[in-house]
């Protein structure tokens, strides 16, 4: 069986598994697994009903970080996601880890589902929440990422690592909501964003979700 990714394509999860098949060049099938839409399916692959889902011949694995350990350790042959030095390796797993838990919370709760989810499961969305945490809730986590690349290109080490992957996975949803914070409040972490973007996978990825994101839009209207 090949390398078959399960999710939904506006998940940070999903994203940051699919870049880093990207960018390890590795050969998979992506497929579309709403958790809102398909529980029953999802609950048959994760116990949790969690995306991302990965299948790779007879072996399942979920949990974005668990699944790009996999990718690693199963394919070392291809380019290296994990920096050599330790204290490199530490900072990337640890900047992998704060985008997965307090950035992901603060944008999926006070900006992606009160704009997005909510009317896909009937309710209005709640632009007022949005606009409370993009001035007194986002600041914080986005200036601690700022200051964490002290003028450095990459988070950890002198390429790119699960730890840019992670950050910049997140950091696409604003984009989807059009709340990108403005270049000059966060210089560092705005540049990485648009050097993420220069990567032709990266390119690529966001215009399909673009078109994925205004067909789901489109099936709202009445």
């Amino acid at each position: 069986m090949p390398l078959n990714i399960h999710g939904s394509p506006l998940s940070p999860f999903t994203r940051k598994v699919t870049i880093a098949a990207l960018e390890m060049e590795l050969d998979f099938e992506s497929h579309d697994l709403n958790p809102y839409t398909s529980a029953e399916k999802l609950a048959v692959l994760n116990p949790l009903k969690r995306i991302p889902v990965i299948e790779h011949d007879d072996y399942t694995l979920a949990d974005s970080s668990a699944i790009c350990g996999y990718f690693q350790a199963r394919f070392p042959s291809s380019p290296s996601l994990l920096p050599d030095k330790p204290e490199d390796l530490g900072k990337a797993l640890w900047i992998e880890e704060y985008a997965d838990t307090a950035l992901f919370d603060v944008i999926s709760e006070g900006v992606f589902r009160p704009i997005f989810v909510y009317p896909l499961l009937g309710k209005a969305q709640d632009l007022d929440t949005v606009r409370d945490t993009v001035v007194n809730k986002l600041p914080e986590p986005l200036a601690y990422l700022n200051a964490q690349l002290y003028g450095n290109t990459w988070f950890a080490g002198d390429h790119m690592s699960i730890a840019d992957i992670a950050v910049y996975a997140q950091l696409v949803n604003l984009e989807h909501a059009q709340q990108l914070p403005k270049p000059e409040d966060h210089p560092a972490l705005m540049a990485h964003y648009r050097h993420m973007q220069s990567s032709p996978f990266e390119a690529n990825l966001l215009k399909s979700e673009q078109a994925y994101l205004e067909q789901a839009l489109k099936q709202l209207d009445p």
